[in-house]
């Protein structure tokens, strides 16, 4: 390991909080990052799971934070798993790691995790193609796990029409005519006065959807809308989390949560009434949020895991996620291979 750097394990979120505000800015100079590595979504996630066995080790330089791997341990059969936290409730997971000392930071951490005691495998996944995990870790490593969609945004709102098909071109103007019809719909973007209004809106609304298709949903464990409870309110004041509300004659219809990166918007939930589904508000909505995203200067909007059919209406591109396994024999990168993958 490089001498100027130094390791520490952290094993309790007490110590976590300790130092959310250097990990901030360590966030803040990180490059390709998203705001599911941000401490608001992290430590929120460990504070309402309580996983048991944290070891989050952290890399200085001096008194600087220069590299963060947020990491657990937990039981999977037999063995004992290395992996991320906040996984499951997370698109995309990664190392943090200060631009301008990657390869050694990236050393560091391994050379830390080899020497971490207690875990038989490490499994990191939702590693995106343009993470540091993946640039740095050995081509053999990095297995296919998941697909993401995304598009890029123009800079006005009629290049973005362009981009669009004939036909979702006509399904916009419809669900714009059906609302009107209807009496007339407005967005609203949540305040922190009206923020558990719209939360507990998204919550009511996702789960009929999918209680409808006679499926549980994402947010039928109530620990799951706990942390949501407990991480929007700091996301919602840091200019992170906007969450987005169509209503029409004081009724909600649709609700979609969304998460701003520095330059790319995360859509990561949504909700819509059933019972107005003939007027297309999921669609309306989907588009005020990339409305938004273009006037905010964003470059990308991510439609994030999943396959779902309304995706290909946006023309979103599939981009794959990776896993990154090793079995506690492996063998630390060398410096050599490991400036070779950063090139």
């Amino acid at each position: 390991m490089d001498p100027r750097l130094k390791t520490r394990i952290l094993k309790e979120t007490a110590q976590l909080r300790s130092i959310a505000d250097e990990w901030r800015g360590l966030y803040g100079r990180c490059l390709g990052v998203s705001p599911f590595q941000r401490p608001e979504w992290v430590i929120s996630w460990a504070e309402t799971f309580s996983p048991e066995r944290i070891r989050v080790i952290e890399v200085r330089s001096g008194n600087m934070l220069v590299g963060l791997a947020p990491f657990l341990i937990y039981p999977r059969g037999e063995g004992r798993v290395l992996a991320f936290m906040a996984g499951g409730i997370s698109d995309y997971l990664d190392l943090l790691v200060d631009p301008q000392w990657e390869c050694e930071v990236v050393l560091a951490i391994f050379q830390a995790i080899q020497q971490l005691g207690g875990w038989t495998t490490l499994d990191l996944t939702d590693v995106s193609a343009s993470s540091v995990l993946h640039r740095s870790a050995r081509a053999q490593l990095a297995m296919s796990h998941d697909q993401c969609s995304s598009l890029l945004l123009p800079t006005t709102r009629e290049k973005f029409l362009q981009h669009l098909s004939k036909r979702q071109r006509a399904n916009l103007r419809q669900a714009q005519s059906r609302l009107h019809n209807a009496g007339g719909a407005s967005v609203e973007v949540a305040k922190p006065e009206t923020l558990t209004e719209c939360l507990e809106d998204l919550f009511r609304l996702h789960a009929s959807r999918w209680v409808r298709a006679g499926l549980p949903g994402v947010l039928a464990d109530e620990k799951v809308k706990t942390f949501h409870r407990k991480a929007s309110p700091e996301l919602l004041t840091r200019g992170i989390l906007r969450l987005y509300r169509l209503r029409s004659k004081n009724q909600t219809l649709a609700v979609l949560y969304a998460l701003f990166g520095e330059s790319t918007v995360f859509c990561y939930l949504q909700g819509y009434d059933p019972e107005f589904a003939a007027l297309s508000p999921g669609t309306y909505l989907m588009f005020a949020a990339m409305e938004d995203a273009i006037l905010s200067g964003m470059k990308k909007f991510d439609l994030l895991r999943g396959e779902e059919g309304y995706k290909k209406h946006w023309r979103a591109q599939a981009e794959a996620t990776y896993r990154i396994t090793l079995t506690n024999r492996m063998e630390p990168l060398s410096s050599h291979s490991a400036h070779t993958e950063a090139a």
